[in-house]
């Protein structure tokens, strides 16, 4: 997974971001994942909603934008059981937010990362959707009513799929095509917790495709916590 901030990686990798790579090897499904993939990469702007199964809760949100130079400008709040992170770059500027401590850094500082359509971001590179080959162990596909389920089930330990606390003891993912339109996807992550299953599902939905007019700072709305 490319970096981002340690705090940031650490939340985002608890709650969901598990960045895929291609294996040389294709499973069933893959095309349109791979397809799916491609499509995201290639969006001038989107807005990314990762939704609690269990809560139906909104618990993290990705919005993106390039500018005129291909410079991205972006904006990410996320929350878990133990964190709650934010960031915002305009490409000159990057505010943070984690767990009360705000920091703000400028281009050329130590610590700004400047992104670009050719070096994006992790959430807005094609791994967002995650797509590993080599690391599935059982793969499915069925239609309903004109859509497309594909259920990959992943080697969590080859993935390396990890949560905040706990073993990690299994992890998949499910896909949901109209067509070849990706309408969203789940993945679903099972750990050990004190000798109890514990299960962190998560939706993904992107929205607002090449219709994003402004990115807005969220780190703004924790300035008064």
């Amino acid at each position: 997974m490319k970096k981002l901030t340690a705090a940031a990686l650490a939340l985002v990798t608890a709650l969901l971001m598990l960045t895929g790579c291609l294996g040389s090897k294709d499973v069933e499904g893959g095309e349109l994942i791979k397809k799916a993939r491609e499509a995201y990469k290639s969006l001038d702007s989107a807005r990314v909603l990762m939704t609690n199964t269990a809560t139906g809760q909104v618990e993290q949100e990705f919005v993106f934008k390039y500018d005129e130079k291909d410079i991205l400008l972006y904006s990410y709040k996320g929350k878990s059981e133990k964190s709650e992170y934010a960031q915002y770059s305009n490409g000159v500027e990057m505010f943070t937010y984690q767990n009360g401590e705000t920091t703000y850094k400028q281009k050329g500082e130590e610590g700004f990362v400047l992104y670009l359509r050719g070096a994006t971001h992790p959430q807005a590179d094609e791994g967002l959707i995650l797509y590993s080959p080599s690391a599935v162990t059982e793969a499915k596909v069925t239609e309903e009513n004109g859509v497309t389920h594909i259920e990959h089930i992943y080697d969590a330990a080859q993935i390396g799929a990890s949560t905040e606390s706990g073993k990690v003891t299994g992890f998949s993912a499910d896909y949901y095509f109209k067509g070849d339109e990706l309408l969203y996807f789940v993945e679903t992550t099972t750990a050990q917790e004190d000798g109890a299953e514990k299960v962190y599902s998560y939706k993904v939905e992107i929205t607002d495709k090449n219709a994003v007019d402004k990115v807005e700072n969220t780190v703004k709305e924790y300035e008064n916590k």
